[in-house]
C-alpha cells in the first residue's frame, strides 16, 4: 500500500506540472484516486488539498487517507521534495531512481488495525533518501480500548501491549535496495527513552491448539529478503510487565528502569559463526542493577543461544509487588549481595549454573482467596512448587565454596522467547534456595 500511495502522489505531481493547480485538485486528484483503487482492489484512497511549488520542487498534500478491510491509514500533512519528475515523465525510470534525491516529511501519521484493537501513531515522520535516514518522533502503539474492554473481547489468555518511543533514528538505510524490493538494510537504529508495557490476563485459560510461538531463529528465517542492521541501541528505556489473576484487580508488576541496551549483528543470513550479540543493563524493581549478555546464532537450524548476567545488591522484599499477586508468595525478609548466572541452550534444552550470595531469606505463602499468610506446610505456590525447605542464607565457607543452582529446563510448546529464558533461569534460582 505504501509504494502504491507513493506512486499515486508522484502521478498527481506530474498533472500539476502539465495542467496547473485547478486541474490538480479537481480532475487530476479524482483520476489518481480511481486509478489507485483499480490497481489495488479493496483499497480506498482520499487525497486532501494539494499544492506544488515549482522552484522548491515540493508537493504538499494537506491530508491523505487510505483504507482496506482490516487497516486504515491517515496522514495529517505530507510534503515530498526532490522527486525527479522529468525521469518519471519519460516512463523508463524505476521508482528507486525517481526518488533517489527525494525527502518526505509527514505529520500525524496514524495506522489503525480494527480487528486487533490496536493503532500506531506517529507525530512526525521524516525520510531522506540521499541522507539514508529515517526519523520517527512521538511514535506510539496502543490499544483502541481500555484494558477491561480489551480483555473482555478475548475468551482466552492474551497480552495487552503499550509502546511509546519519543524518538527513533535510523541511519545508513539502503533506500535503493528497499524500494527495489531487494533487502532491508541499515547501519544503525537508535531509540531514545522508549517505554514498553505488557499486561497478561492470567484469569483466563490458555488457548488450545495454537501455533507454537516463533523463537528468534524461526522469526529471522521467516523473513524472505535479506535483513541486516549493524547496530541497535536503546537509551534510558523503561519496561513494565504485569500479570493479573482476577479480572479487574490490580496486577502483579515487575519493572526495569534506566534500560540501556546495545544489539549488534542483526541479520537473517551469514556465516555459520554469525551471531546477534546483546548487552543490556537496567535498574530492577528500583532496587538492584541487572546486567545481561546474550548471543543468538543467526543461521542455527534449531532453538539455540547463550545468555549470562548478574544482579547487584538488592532488598528481595521489593519482589513482593509481583510475587504476592502473581504467585501468592511473600518474601518477608532477605537481601542478595550478588547473583550471577550463565545458561547455554541447545535445541530447546537449557543447562547452566546460578550462583547467589544472600542472607536471611524468609518466605510466606498466601491464601489465594484471602491473601493472608498460610504457613509453609499449607502453601500452594507455582513459583516454589518443588521447594520443600528454604535455605535461609547462602554464603561462601572458609574454602570459598557455596551452594550453586543447576539450570535444567526443556522448552514447553507454549513458551515464548523471554518466557523460556526466565523459566530456565528460575530452575537454577529455586535450586539455590532449596536444601
Amino acid at each position: 500500500m505504501g509504494l502504491g500511495l507513493g506512486a499515486a502522489v508522484l502521478a498527481v505531481a506530474v498533472l500539476v506540472l502539465m495542467f496547473g493547480g485547478a486541474i490538480l485538485n479537481g480532475y487530476g486528484k479524482r483520476k489518481i484516486e480511481r486509478a489507485f483503487a483499480g490497481a489495488h482492489p479493496g483499497y480506498a484512497l482520499r487525497i486532501g488539498h494539494l499544492d506544488y511549488t515549482v522552484g522548491a520542487n515540493r508537493l504538499v498534500a494537506q491530508s491523505v487517507t487510505g483504507s482496506v478491510t482490516n487497516l486504515t491509514l491517515s496522514v495529517g500533512r505530507l510534503s515530498l521534495t526532490g522527486v525527479r519528475w522529468a525521469r518519471l515523465l519519460l516512463g523508463t525510470a524505476t521508482l528507486a531512481d525517481v526518488l533517489a534525491k527525494a525527502s518526505l516529511d509527514a505529520t500525524n501519521f496514524d495506522v489503525t488495525f480494527p480487528k486487533s484493537d490496536y493503532e500506531i501513531r506517529c507525530a512526525r515522520l521524516r525520510a531522506s533518501v540521499p541522507g539514508s535516514e529515517l526519523i520517527a518522533e512521538g511514535t506510539e502503539l496502543r490499544p483502541l480500548v481500555g484494558d477491561e474492554e480489551f480483555f473482555a473481547a478475548n475468551a482466552f489468555r492474551t497480552t495487552r501491549f503499550r509502546v511509546v518511543v519519543p524518538e527513533c533514528r535510523v541511519s545508513g538505510l539502503a533506500y535503493g535496495e528497499l524500494l527495489q524490493g531487494r533487502s532491508y538494510r541499515a547501519g544503525s537504529v537508535h531509540c531514545s527513552r522508549p517505554s514498553f508495557d505488557a499486561l497478561v490476563d492470567r484469569d483466563k485459560p490458555v488457548e488450545p491448539f495454537v501455533k507454537r510461538p516463533l523463537m528468534v531463529h524461526g522469526a529471522l528465517a521467516a523473513i524472505r529478503r535479506p535483513l541486516q542492521v549493524d547496530s541497535l541501541t536503546i537509551t534510558d528505556g523503561y519496561l513494565r510487565y504485569g500479570e493479573r489473576v482476577v479480572a479487574g484487580a490490580a496486577p502483579g508488576v515487575l519493572t526495569f528502569a534506566a534500560v540501556n541496551m546495545s544489539v549488534e549483528g542483526i541479520a537473517n543470513r551469514g556465516e555459520p559463526s554469525a551471531a546477534i550479540r546483546i548487552r543490556a543493563q537496567s535498574h530492577f524493581m528500583g532496587a538492584g542493577v541487572l546486567k545481561l549478555r546474550m548471543t543468538i546464532p543467526v543461521t542455527s537450524p534449531d532453538f539455540s543461544f547463550r545468555y549470562s548476567g548478574s544482579l547487584g545488591p538488592m532488598d528481595l522484599t521489593r519482589l513482593d509487588a509481583f510475587l504476592e499477586i502473581a504467585e501468592h508468595t511473600r518474601i518477608k525478609a532477605g537481601s542478595v549481595k550478588e547473583a550471577t548466572f550463565a545458561v547455554d541452550v541447545t535445541a530447546g534444552r537449557a543447562r547452566g549454573r546460578v550462583r547467589a550470595i544472600y542472607r536471611d531469606l524468609k518466605i510466606a505463602f498466601l491464601d489465594a482467596r484471602t491473601g493472608t499468610e498460610r504457613g509453609f506446610a499449607n502453601r500452594v505456590s507455582s513459583f516454589l512448587a518443588n521447594v520443600f525447605t528454604i535455605r535461609e542464607s547462602n554464603t561462601p565457607d572458609k574454602s570459598g565454596s557455596m551452594k550453586e543452582g543447576e539450570v535444567n529446563y526443556a522448552r514447553n510448546p507454549q513458551d515464548e522467547f523471554l518466557q523460556f529464558a526466565w523459566f530456565a533461569l528460575r530452575t537454577g534460582v529455586l535450586d539455590v534456595i532449596s536444601r
